[in-house]
């Protein structure tokens, strides 16, 4: 097979969480984990044979302050929220690095971690921040994300009160990257001088520089004993426009073809050979369906789904490292997955929703299995149509599996179609193993299921799939091949033999779990009998009793119930620092 892609690593599908919900995602703090998040990740973990690849980071970072005697309530971070800003003012505690990295010790995660770069003058708050984010993460640690978008730094906003000149230059940009280097390189505890990422510039969205001016400019040969990852971000649509908004209903349709994926990768085909030809990799650091938390109808409907497959194995096939996905708050459409709102979370463990991205990183990982040498092709199929593009991944030159997308929306099945797989030069297999990501329609939201498997509607996840896994056993013919049928809509994914399968997770589909070793005993709102007799809209005559839904009050009509889940105990081993208990709660 000819233009195949650089060989990928199975965790090439990661994501990336904004500083400012952290807490939320990862936990309140290192002996609180969220234990949803720890299922979802070992879901991913199960495929790909290597821990997740995550960032921590976004417009939310810039601002950061680094506070060594943590913060009295013993979360991660410390967040307020200025009217005269578009994102929270975030400090961060120790206790972000040693959340982290007690991830790492019970799943192998990696990270890539922001360092504030709205303040230029504040290079030695940056150095300290990296002397204890290395120290603490230790290999775990794969890069500092040195700046975010500052190709949109001239909007005054992003780095209130710290405004750039109007030009902001690339050579602005690149003297305050100096003055973080010089900072970083005089501090004897930062050992990985090669650790920056960069340049991060934004999306190609009314942007003031890409990519190839800043690479022209010649960053990667002036920072090439720094930098350690060439990185960028990206999102196909801007859906932060005040004025004159995109409609979701009208572009819908630029999702559910072929072409959109090209389009986002036609992009950054100079990067990428720039990157190989520097010896770097090139990360997507932040990307979604698009800006602003994406459109509430389509960022979390089955079509983001597809779209999602589509895009990541395009960026696969043209030599990127990675793409990170966006991780957001409550009101984000594109999320993987959040947690739920408000003390819900503190109190149940099962409430998370699961967005459609998440059904995409698990047909890419195990798209990719955990051989890490896989390459991808793009089929150009059916006589290059939009609507069905379709790769294979090779495995040290022998054909592994094959992804088949199906965009169009009919449940008729007049827009099924039949691909007739012949597998050339080896031994042509006698069956196939399939399986499938189905909705009933592009516009589905919870309906989703992989593998026969789902993760259920808002608030009805705690990580794990539910049902058990379907995979459908294809006869082969030497004349006509291995006859795979594709639905409209879905994504049929392609086993050409029993190894290739048993390279992308568990048969039987179930990762390793973690449980909690805290008990819940809130069962949900209850009301005293006594004051419900009596009532009569607020309360009614006689004494009232103050009842409250909220736990920990006095007549909180809270009932000793079940524990939340199996009682366990996990210890994780942090690089760089000492042994921390783990306790795993849910929602924290």
């Amino acid at each position: 097979m000819q233009n195949l892609g650089a060989p990928q690593k199975g965790n090439f599908f990661g994501f990336s969480i904004e500083l400012s919900i952290v807490n939320q995602i990862i936990g309140h703090n290192s002996t609180h984990l969220n234990v949803p998040f720890l299922n979802y990740l070992g879901g991913l973990r199960s495929r790909s044979g290597a821990g997740a690849i995550i960032r921590v980071g976004g417009n939310s970072q810039e601002m950061s302050l680094l506070f060594l005697q943590g913060f009295p309530t013993g979360s991660v971070i410390n967040k307020t929220i200025s009217p005269l800003s578009i994102t929270p003012k975030v400090n961060i505690g120790p206790e972000l690095f040693y959340s982290m990295g007690n991830v790492s010790a019970l799943l192998g995660v990696q990270w890539y971690s922001g360092l504030p770069f709205a303040d230029p003058g504040n290079t030695t708050g940056i150095a300290e921040i990296s002397a204890l984010a290395e120290q603490i993460l230790g290999s775990n640690l794969i890069g500092l994300q040195l700046g975010n978008e500052p190709d949109l730094y001239e909007n005054r906003i992003l780095t209130f009160p710290y405004p750039r000149p109007v030009p902001y230059t690339i050579q602005d940009y690149f003297n305050e990257w100096n003055a973080s280097v010089i900072a970083m390189q005089n501090i004897p505890a930062i050992s990985n001088k090669k650790i920056l990422a960069g340049p991060s510039v934004c999306c190609n969205i009314d942007h003031q520089w890409s990519i190839d001016q800043v690479l022209q400019a010649g960053f990667m040969n002036i920072y090439k004993s720094q930098l350690a990852d060439l990185t960028v971000q990206h999102y196909p649509n801007n859906n932060c426009r005040t004025t004159n908004p995109v409609s979701a209903q009208n572009i819908f349709p630029t999702y559910l073809t072929h072409a959109q994926a090209q389009r986002s990768f036609g992009l950054y085909v100079n990067a990428t050979v720039a990157a190989q030809q520097g010896g770097r990799q090139l990360v997507m650091l932040e990307t979604n369906s698009a800006s602003c938390g994406g459109f509430v109808g389509l960022s979390d409907s089955f079509g983001a789904a597809l779209w999602g497959i589509d895009y990541a194995l395009q960026l696969a096939y043209g030599n990127f490292s990675n793409i990170l996905f966006h991780v957001g708050g409550q009101n984000v459409a594109y999320n993987r997955f959040t947690p739920p709102p408000g003390n819900v979370s503190k109190l149940v463990g099962g409430w998370w929703s699961t967005g459609p991205i998440y059904y995409s990183a698990l047909v890419v990982t195990e798209a990719l299995g955990s051989s890490n040498v896989s390459q991808v092709v793009d089929l150009n199929m059916n006589g290059g149509s939009p609507y069905t593009p379709g790769y294979a991944i090779y495995e040290n030159g022998n054909p592994a599996r094959v992804v088949m997308i199906n965009f169009m929306n009919d449940p008729t099945g007049a827009n099924d179609y039949t691909a007739s797989i012949i597998v050339g030069g080896v031994a042509p297999p006698t069956s196939v193993t399939v399986r499938y990501l189905t909705a009933p329609s592009v516009s589905e939201k919870h309906n989703i299921s992989w593998a026969g498997q789902t993760y259920g509607g808002y608030f009805q996840s705690d990580g794990r799939p539910q049902g058990n896994v379907t995979t459908e056993t294809v006869q082969c013919y030497p004349a006509t091949g291995c006859a795979i049928q594709v639905k409209a809509p879905s994504v049929a994914l392609v086993f050409l033999s029993n190894g290739s399968m048993s390279e992308s997770g568990p048969v039987d589909g179930i990762p390793a779990t973690y449980s909690t070793s805290t008990h819940t005993l809130y069962q949900g709102p209850t009301i005293n009998q006594a004051v419900l007799a009596t009532s009569n809209g607020r309360g009614g005559p006689g004494q009232r009793l103050g009842d409250s839904t909220s736990p920990g009050h006095h007549h909180s009509g809270a009932i000793p119930a079940r524990a939340a889940a199996s009682v366990s105990m996990i210890f994780g081993l942090v690089s760089g620092a000492v042994a921390l208990g783990v306790r795993c709660v849910f929602g924290g």
